[in-house]
Parts: C-alpha cells; sequence; structure tokens
C-alpha cells in the first residue's frame, strides 16, 4: 500500500508539471505579464489598426499594430517607460485631426494615408508623427520628430492643390543658455514632395519685415538689460527672446534683418557679441533643417557674399 501510495504522489507530480507546461505553451502571456488593453481602432478598406497602451502604466508595454485582411504586416513597440500610441493626432480635440482620418490623403500623392502619433512621454518629451500609406501599396512614408511639440496643429493646409503640409518647431535651442521654458522653437514648414517631406520655403518666407516693430522689439530687450552689471557673453543674463526674434527672422528668409536686431538690441554693456554671433551659428548648424534654412536665406540674398555684408550671410561666420 505504502508503495502504490508513492506511485500516485508521483503521478499527481508529474501530472502538475505537465498542466503547468501546458499552460505556459499556450498561454505565454500568463507567465510573462498580460498584454496592455486595446485602447483604440480604426478601419479603412482593408487595413485596420489597433493601439494597446494602459494609461496606468510606466511600462514599455505599449504597441500599435497595423493589419490588412486581418493580417499583421507592422508592429511597433514602446521602447520607453509611459510611451504610448494614437491613431491620428495626439489629442482628439486637435484642430487638425478631422483632417487626418484614417483614409485621408495626407501627402497630397492621390493614395489614402494612416498617422499615428507616437508620444514618447515624461517631462518636455517627445512627439513622433508616422505616416503610412494604406492604398493598393503598404509603406511607411515618413517618421517627423516633432520633438517637444505636443501642441498642434501639426497638419495644416496653406497651399493649394492636393495633400497637407506639416508645421513642426526646431527645438535646436532648447535649453540653449535659458532654460526649457523660455526657449525659442521658430516654426518649420514641410510639404511632401518626390517621395519624401523637405522644407517649403515658399511657405514659409515672407515678404517683408515690420522694421519698427522690430526696433519696438529691441527698445524693450534694452530696457530690460538696463539692470544688468557691466559683463560678457555668455556670463551676462541675456533675454532668450533675443536670439529668438534672430530665428523667427532667419527661418522666415530675413537673415540680414537678423543681423541687424541683433546690433540693435545687444546691451551696450555687455561684452562679447561676436561670441556670441559664433555660438549663435555653432548652435544653428546643429538643427537638421540647416541645410535647407541656409539655401532658403542665401537664395534670397545672392550677394551677400562680399566682404562688406559678410555678416548679412547665415554662413558668414565660418
Amino acid at each position: 500500500m505504502k508503495g502504490l501510495s508513492n506511485s500516485r504522489i508521483c503521478l499527481r507530480a508529474i501530472s502538475a508539471v505537465i498542466w503547468a507546461g501546458a499552460i505556459a505553451a499556450t498561454c505565454p502571456a500568463a507567465i510573462a505579464g498580460s498584454s496592455p488593453p486595446l485602447q483604440k481602432s480604426a478601419s479603412f478598406g482593408d487595413y485596420t489598426v489597433n493601439t494597446y497602451f494602459d494609461p496606468a502604466s510606466n511600462k514599455k508595454d505599449a504597441y500599435f499594430e497595423i493589419l490588412r485582411n486581418h493580417k499583421q504586416i507592422y508592429r511597433k513597440q514602446a521602447t520607453e517607460n509611459g510611451e504610448k500610441f494614437v491613431i491620428g493626432t495626439l489629442y482628439d480635440d486637435d484642430p487638425d485631426s478631422a483632417l487626418v482620418r484614417m483614409g485621408n490623403d495626407i501627402t497630397g500623392d492621390g493614395q489614402p494615408d494612416l498617422v499615428v502619433s507616437e508620444w514618447a512621454g515624461g517631462a518636455n518629451c517627445c512627439l513622433t508623427l508616422h505616416i503610412f500609406e494604406i492604398g493598393p501599396k503598404f509603406r511607411k512614408i515618413a517618421g517627423l520628430d516633432a520633438a517637444f511639440g505636443d501642441v498642434g496643429p501639426h497638419f495644416v493646409k496653406l497651399a493649394q492643390g492636393p495633400g497637407l503640409q506639416v508645421q513642426l518647431h526646431d527645438w535646436s535651442f532648447a535649453n540653449w543658455n535659458s532654460d526649457f521654458a523660455d526657449s525659442p522653437a521658430p516654426k518649420v514648414i514641410l510639404r511632401y514632395k518626390d517621395g519624401a517631406y523637405h522644407i517649403a520655403p515658399d511657405l514659409m518666407r515672407t515678404s517683408g519685415v515690420d522694421m519698427k516693430d522690430l526696433t519696438a522689439r529691441a527698445e524693450s530687450i534694452q530696457a530690460d538689460c538696463k539692470h544688468l552689471p557691466p559683463g560678457s557673453w555668455p556670463d551676462a543674463d541675456i533675454p532668450p527672446r533675443l536670439w529668438g526674434t534672430m530665428l523667427d527672422l532667419i527661418y522666415s528668409g530675413h537673415q540680414a534683418e537678423a543681423w541687424q536686431f541683433l546690433d540693435m538690441a545687444w546691451p551696450g554693456q555687455i561684452r562679447g557679441k561676436d561670441a556670441f554671433r559664433r555660438d549663435f551659428m555653432e548652435q544653428l548648424r546643429t538643427s537638421p533643417y540647416w541645410k535647407s534654412i541656409k539655401q532658403m536665406n542665401d537664395s534670397a540674398h545672392p550677394g551677400a557674399g562680399d566682404a562688406g555684408t559678410a555678416r548679412s550671410r547665415i554662413s558668414g561666420d565660418r
């Protein structure tokens, strides 16, 4: 009887092991942790997109998938804690939300498209706009880095013809000699052309500069700097709106006026204006849009290369 009892115990132990193995094989989520809940689903034609994330979680478990005829053809997993994916714009009440409904022609090439917004979470960061073609051919068109710019609209209609343009901000000067809250971020407008997104200089360039307004801005900076003791850049507390105004001018095709504004606004008791100009240009060259911004300004001022106007060229410091 004792031997039979031991045999039964062994059989039960073996059965338990087999049953546990069966659960692990058929239900891996039970072992590895459950998948985040489905947040939103949308469909167009043969395509369906699903987003999964847990708003209460701070893990890297969020993801989205694209299905065609019920078969997964694309999947992107979160790489940051608290990251999430949203179909269309990041917020439902964004002014461009209706413009980017699944199936709308975003690029203007006559094909239906899909936009998925990726928010990496955390302080001050970070938005990526994923754009897909979902017609007879499926492909990812772009992943546009909007960086800290979670506030829309990002998709705008600024030109005639089909499709939308993308409006972003260049955050190359984030935390540059200032805190983030005061960091300037000039606007950039992108247009889809020849299979990719490029800067649209005709939509960024403005017709002229209001010199009366520019003078008032310079006088305001001068007034705010009256309390500054004599010093030199970069130790002096120069207001970030000085280079913020310069960036707005440069990104609208008015480089000469940007350097003119620097001369108008620079506080007289602060040394190092040339050092500031050098540092400013060095930072500007880190922008992913630098080459196109330079071309836009150089084309507007083709004769700015002589010694007398070298400072009015974007590339004048190099």
